[in-house]
C-alpha cells in the first residue's frame, strides 16, 4: 500500500500505523486488565523511570519498531492480570511476562494493519530492564511516544519508523 510508505522526505509515521497501535493497546489491555487504558497524551520528555520494556520490530509496507515500557511500581500489578498469578519484578518471569505482552500486543496490531491492507511481519522481543530505558534510533527518525493509564500504573508506548533502506531493531523473524 504507497500511502503508508515512509518517503525520505516525510518526519511523521503513518497515521494508520499510529491509530492501530492506540486501538491494539486499549483493546488488548482492557482484556487482561478489565477495564480500558486511558490514553494520556504523546510526549517525548516524560519517561517511566525504572521499569522493564519489550521492542519488537516490524517489517514489509513500513519499517518500524515498538517498545512496550511498563514502569516498577506497576509492572507487578499489570503482569499478574496478564498471567494469573503474582510475579516479582526482579525476577526473571518478568522479563517473559513483557516479552509475551510485547507479542501479543504486537500480534493484535499486525492483524489490524492487514485488515487496512498493510503488509507487516514481526520480530521476536528483545527485553531490557533499566532505568528509562530507549533504544537509539538513527538521526531523524520519525517518532511518537504514546503514554495511558490503567487502574495497575502507567504504560508508555514508543513507536518509531525508518526511512527507506534503513532499519530500526531487529529483523522480523528473528
Amino acid at each position: 500500500m504507497n500511502s503508508t510508505v515512509l518517503t525520505q522526505e516525510e518526519k511523521l509515521l503513518p497515521p494508520v500505523v499510529i491509530r492501530c497501535v492506540q486501538e491494539s493497546v486499549v483493546s488488548i489491555f482492557e482484556t487482561i486488565l478489565g477495564s480500558a487504558p486511558k490514553y494520556t497524551g504523546d510526549s517525548e520528555e516524560k519517561n517511566i523511570g525504572e521499569g522493564v520494556v519489550g521492542i519488537i520490530s516490524f517489517g514489509g509496507d513500513v519499517s518500524w519498531l515498538l517498545m512496550l515500557a511498563i514502569g516498577r511500581q506497576s509492572a507487578g500489578q499489570i503482569a499478574s492480570g496478564f498471567c494469573g498469578f503474582d510475579v516479582e519484578y526482579e525476577s526473571p518471569d518478568m522479563g517473559d511476562v513483557v516479552g509475551e505482552l510485547a507479542n501479543v500486543l504486537a500480534g493484535d496490531i499486525i492483524a489490524r494493519l492487514r485488515s487496512e491492507g498493510v503488509t507487516t511481519a514481526m520480530s521476536l522481543p528483545t527485553i531490557m530492564r533499566g532505568q528509562d530505558v530507549e533504544p537509539l534510533l538513527p538521526r531523524g527518525a520519525p517518532s511518537k511516544k504514546m503514554h495511558f493509564t490503567t487502574a495497575q500504573g502507567a504504560l508508555m508506548l514508543k513507536v518509531a519508523g525508518s526511512r527507506p533502506g534503513e532499519n530500526v531493531g531487529r529483523t522480523p523473524g528473528t
